[in-house]
């Protein structure tokens, strides 16, 4: 079921925070992976990435792999912190909307 509800950047980037948490990922995969939970597009994933490389919450290095460079990402201790924080805010916002909702 496609869902309407436009995901706010905030969320989408703790998705990809929560995706790098056990691994080191190149984009195509990090797409992939949450592709397979909450409909993303490719697009959408490498602005986020640059963000969350800018704010400190990723690092990178570069690889080749078959004769193409990868670029590989993976989360700082900076990058956790948010992530357990914005795991926090997510759980108090759905326990409001809930509260409002009934569930």
């Amino acid at each position: 079921m496609m869902m309407k509800i436009k995901i706010p950047n905030l969320v989408l980037e703790a998705v990809v925070l929560q995706t790098l948490s056990e691994e080191e990922l190149y984009g195509y995969v990090i797409t992939k992976k949450i592709q397979e939970v909450i409909p993303i597009s490719d697009s959408t994933t490498y602005p986020i990435l640059r963000r969350l490389e800018q704010k400190g919450f990723v690092t990178t290095r570069s690889a080749i792999f078959d004769e193409r460079t990868r670029k590989y990402y993976q989360l700082t201790q900076t990058g956790e912190e948010q992530l357990a924080d914005a795991k926090k805010e997510w759980q108090t916002f759905v326990e409001q909307v809930n509260g409002i909702l009934g569930e």
